[in-house]
C-alpha cells in the first residue's frame, strides 16, 4: 500500500489515540487539552489547537497528539511544571464566529483552567518550553497525578493579592489622550533593575487573526497610583518600571476597571495578563513563565501621550 505523505500526520494521530508507540498499555492520565505555541520562526503570533495529553506510567513517557504541535518526551526530560489560573473568555474566537447576542453571551462567560507550563531537556541538552490548557474538569486530577510523578519540579502557581472590581471614575488620569501603535521590528525583554520594581503585562488576543490586525483600537490602559504608565491592545505587552512602594494596579477599558493593591518591592519583578471579556478587561496576575511565553508571542505596543 502506498502512502501519501500529506496523510501522514493524520495517521500518526489516530496510531497515538490508539495507544503509546502501538503498545496496549493504558495511560495513566489521558486529558482533552488545548496546546499553545508560534506556527513559525517568522511569525511569533500564538495559537490554540485541541490536543489530548497521556501519561504512560510503564514506558515513563509524557505524550501530546496534535497535528501541528505533538510532544513525546520521557519523564526524565521533564524539567519543571508549573501550573497556573487561566481566567479566559469562554469562546474566543468562536464567539466571534457565533455572532450577535448569542456570540455575546458565550464570549462572556469566564472559566477557570490551568495553564500547564512544561520545561523539558531535549536531546542536545537545550531546554525547551512547552504550553498546554487544561480544563477545569481535568485540572485537579491533572495537577494530582503530575505531582506524584515529578515530585518538587511540579509548582502550581499561587498568589497573597486578591483582585477588585476598581471606580474607573476614581482614576485622575482617565481622560487623557493617547496615540498607540504596533511595533512589529523591535522585540525589546525586561531585564531586573536593582532599584526599580519591574512590572510585565501583556494583552493575549482572542485569536492569532486580531493580534496587532486591527490598529490597536481599543485600548486597554495599565494604571499605577492613578497614573497610565502603560497601553496595550490584543496581542501586545507592555513593560515598565516603577518605584518601590505601595500601588493600586489597575487595568481599564470603557466603564470596567478591575486590579490589584500590592507592595512593589526594588529588585523585584511582577507580571500580568489583561484578560478580555465581553465588555472589559481584567488584570490578573501570574508566573513570570507564563507571561514570558504570552510575551515571546507578542509585539511590543508603543504608545505615547497626546
Amino acid at each position: 500500500m502506498k502512502v501519501r505523505w500529506s496523510s501522514l500526520p493524520v495517521i500518526m494521530a489516530l496510531w497515538g489515540l490508539s495507544g503509546f508507540a502501538g503498545t496496549k498499555e493504558q495511560p495513566a492520565l489521558k486529558a482533552a487539552v488545548k496546546v499553545r505555541f508560534s506556527r513559525s520562526a517568522t511569525d511569533r503570533r500564538l495559537v490554540d489547537n485541541d490536543a489530548e495529553l497521556f501519561l504512560y506510567d510503564s514506558a515513563r513517557k509524557l505524550v501530546v497528539n496534535s497535528e501541528e504541535h505533538p510532544l513525546d518526551i520521557s519523564y526524565d526530560a521533564v524539567q519543571r511544571v508549573i501550573f497556573d489560573v487561566s481566567t479566559r473568555m469562554r469562546g474566543g474566537g468562536l464567539s466571534q464566529v457565533v455572532g450577535g447576542l448569542a456570540g455575546a453571551a458565550i464570549a462572556a462567560k469566564h472559566v477557570s483552567h490551568y495553564w500547564c507550563y512544561i520545561e523539558f531537556k531535549k536531546p542536545s541538552g537545550a531546554v525547551q518550553p512547552y504550553m498546554v490548557e487544561f480544563p477545569k474538569e481535568e485540572s485537579e486530577k491533572a495537577i494530582g497525578k503530575m505531582k506524584e510523578l515529578f515530585g518538587e519540579r511540579v509548582t502550581v502557581a499561587e498568589f497573597p493579592e486578591q483582585q477588585g472590581k476598581i471606580d474607573k471614575d476614581t482614576l485622575q488620569d482617565l481622560h487623557s489622550k493617547y496615540a498607540v501603535k504596533f511595533n512589529k521590528k523591535d522585540h525589546p525583554l525586561p531585564e531586573l533593575k536593582p532599584d526599580k520594581a519591574l512590572v510585565v503585562v501583556v494583552c493575549p488576543p482572542l485569536a492569532a487573526r486580531d493580534e496587532g490586525a486591527r490598529g490597536l483600537t481599543p485600548q486597554y490602559r495599565f494604571y499605577a497610583n492613578d497614573q497610565v504608565v502603560a497601553i496595550n491592545s490584543m496581542g501586545t505587552y507592555s513593560f515598565v518600571y516603577l518605584d518601590p512602594g505601595d500601588y493600586l494596579l489597575v487595568s481599564q477599558f470603557g466603564k470596567k476597571a478591575s486590579g490589584f493593591r500590592m507592595k512593589l518591592e526594588a529588585g523585584k519583578d511582577y507580571y500580568f495578563f489583561q484578560d478580555l471579556f465581553f465588555g472589559g478587561v481584567m488584570l490578573s496576575r501570574h508566573t513570570k513563565e507564563l507571561v514570558m511565553y504570552e510575551v515571546n508571542g507578542a509585539y511590543l505596543a508603543d504608545w505615547k501621550r497626546k
